[in-house]
């Protein structure tokens, strides 16, 4: 078995209720459940991260035959949908 750590949680009677029934049923026992839950979770929430990273809606957008050619000068318009002026350079003296 892998390297564990030791949490403590808090589950409403409900929860714990039916955490023991399935168990019971599975002949898996909570701890189990519970890691494997866990690990759905987390799996899941870093796939909503990845979906959300606007710089993903970069990726091929130049491959396309009548994608943009300038992306790399206006990849702000392309990631946020808004101009971003840099202004006059700064003067050296």
């Amino acid at each position: 078995m892998a390297n564990l750590k030791r949490k403590q949680i808090y589950l409403d009677e409900e929860s714990d209720r039916a955490l023991k029934r399935l168990a019971l049923a599975t002949k898996i026992s909570e701890a189990e459940h519970i890691r494997r839950a866990v690990k759905k979770y987390i799996a899941k929430q870093k796939a909503k991260r990845r979906e959300a990273d606007p710089l993903r809606k970069l990726i091929g957008l130049c491959d396309k035959p009548d994608g943009p050619t300038n992306a790399s000068i206006h990849h702000d318009r392309y990631l946020y949908g808004k101009q971003v002026n840099l202004g006059a350079p700064p003067q050296l003296e």
